[in-house]
C-alpha cells in the first residue's frame, strides 16, 4: 500500500475541491475536524468531501460525503489526490503528503502533559518514535492552536516553526451556542439520564506504560462500589475512556442502572454539555471543560509516578482547578463537599 500511495501521490491529478478528514485515527467522528466539517457543508462549499472512519456509517448532515477506512485502498487513493487534508492527530506518519495539498492539523487538546520532544524519557513507544512524528509534523501545512500558552508549548514539543491559527479550537464554539440547554437536555435524553440525576463525567486520558503488545490498555480505578454507596442516589457516572486504550470498559450489571460507559458516543463535547462536573486526571480535557463554568475534579492516584514518566508544562499540584483526590473514597468525599468548590479553586479556575 506503500508503494501504492507513493506512486499515486507522485503521478495522479490532485482534485483542486476535494478535502479528506480524520479525527481520532478514524475511530471517532467528532472534533474539530467534524465542526470545520460540518459548517462547510452548511455554508454550501462545493467539495468533494471524504471522512476516514472505520465503522462506515453515512453521515446525516451530508449524504454525499464519502466514507472510507483506514489503511484501505479508498485511503492511499483519496489522500494521494485530496487537494486539503484535515486531521485532529496524524495520518499514517510513513505517509508524504503531495506537493500541491494543504495539510490543516487541529491538534486534540490543550497540553498539561509533555509531548515528544519535551519529555526527557519516552515510553510505550517503539524505537524511532520521534523520526516518525518529526516527518509527520513537517508535513502540516499549518497548525490551530487555542491559547499563546499551548502555541509555546506546541513549538517546543513538536519543533515546529511553522504557521499557528492561534484562534481556539472549533470544537469549543459548542459552549457558546445560543440553544446550550435545549441541547443538554437532548444529549440527556439520548443517554436515558433522569432529570433529578446530577451527571459526572469521568474522562482519563492513557499511560505510556500500560501497553499490551502494542495495544495501550488501562485498568478502571473507580471502585463501582464505592460510587454507589456515597453517591449513586444522586449522581449518574458517565466514563470516557481515551481513543488510544483498546481494552473495553467492563461495567457489572448491578451498577449499570446509573454508570455509563461512553467511550463510544461520537462527541465528547456532547458529553461535557450534558455533565454537571468533570473527573479527570492528567488529560487535555480540563481547559476544554472550564468552559461549561461547572467544577473539575482531579482523580491522580498515580501522580508522582506518572509525573517522572511524562512531566508537566505547569506545577499541577499548584495550579489545578479543583482538588487533587488519589482513590475513589477521597474522590467521592470532594464531589460530595461540592459547596466548598468554589471557596477553595474559584482563583484557580
Amino acid at each position: 500500500m506503500k508503494l501504492f500511495y507513493k506512486f499515486l501521490s507522485r503521478f495522479a491529478k490532485t482534485v483542486d475541491n476535494r478535502i479528506i478528514f480524520e479525527s481520532g485515527v478514524g475511530k471517532r467522528y467528532e472534533d474539530s475536524p467534524r465542526v470545520i466539517y460540518e459548517k462547510m457543508v452548511e455554508n454550501e462549499e462545493n467539495f468533494d468531501f471524504i471522512w476516514v472512519m472505520n465503522n462506515n456509517e453515512p453521515l446525516n448532515v451530508n449524504p454525499n460525503t464519502k466514507i472510507i477506512k483506514r489503511l484501505s485502498p479508498s485511503f492511499y487513493k483519496y489522500l494521494a489526490t485530496s487537494k486539503y487534508w484535515v486531521n485532529n492527530q496524524n495520518f499514517p506518519t510513513y505517509l508524504t503528503k503531495p506537493k500541491k495539498t494543504q495539510y490543516l492539523q487541529t491538534w486534540h487538546g490543550t497540553p498539561l502533559k509533555k509531548m515528544q520532544h519535551d519529555q526527557e524519557q519516552i515510553e510505550g513507544r517503539d524505537e524511532g518514535y520521534l523520526d516518525r512524528v518529526t516527518h509527520a509534523k513537517n508535513q502540516w501545512s499549518a497548525l490551530v492552536s487555542p491559547s499563546s500558552y499551548a502555541t509555546n508549548a506546541f513549538r517546543s514539543a513538536f519543533q515546529y516553526n511553522g504557521p499557528v491559527l492561534e484562534l481556539g479550537y472549533p470544537r469549543n464554539d459548542i459552549f457558546y451556542t445560543e440553544d446550550l440547554e435545549k441541547r443538554k437536555g437532548k444529549i440527556r435524553q439520548k443517554l436515558a439520564i433522569p432529570e433529578d440525576k446530577k451527571v459526572i463525567l469521568y474522562a482519563p486520558t492513557f499511560r505510556d506504560n500500560e501497553k499490551k503488545g502494542k495495544k495501550f490498555v488501562r485498568k478502571n480505578k473507580i471502585n463501582f462500589r464505592i460510587f454507589e454507596r456515597r453517591l449513586g442516589e444522586d449522581y449518574i457516572l458517565l466514563i470516557r475512556e481515551h481513543v488510544v486504550v483498546s481494552n473495553k470498559l467492563k461495567i457489572p450489571e448491578e451498577f449499570r442502572h446509573n454508570i455509563i460507559n461512553v467511550s463510544k458516543y461520537p462527541d465528547i463535547q456532547e458529553l461535557m454539555i450534558a455533565s454537571d462536573m468533570l473527573v479527570t486526571d492528567y488529560s487535555s480535557v480540563m481547559f476544554d471543560y472550564v468552559n461549561t463554568g461547572n467544577p473539575v475534579y482531579f482523580y491522580c492516584y498515580d501522580l508522582h509516578e506518572y509525573n517522572d514518566m511524562r512531566g508537566f508544562y505547569f506545577d499541577l499540584e499548584k495550579e489545578a482547578p479543583g482538588p487533587i483526590v488519589k482513590n475513589s473514597s477521597n474522590l467521592c468525599r470532594a464531589i460530595a463537599k461540592k459547596d466548598q468548590y468554589w471557596d477553595n479553586y474559584k482563583e484557580q479556575y
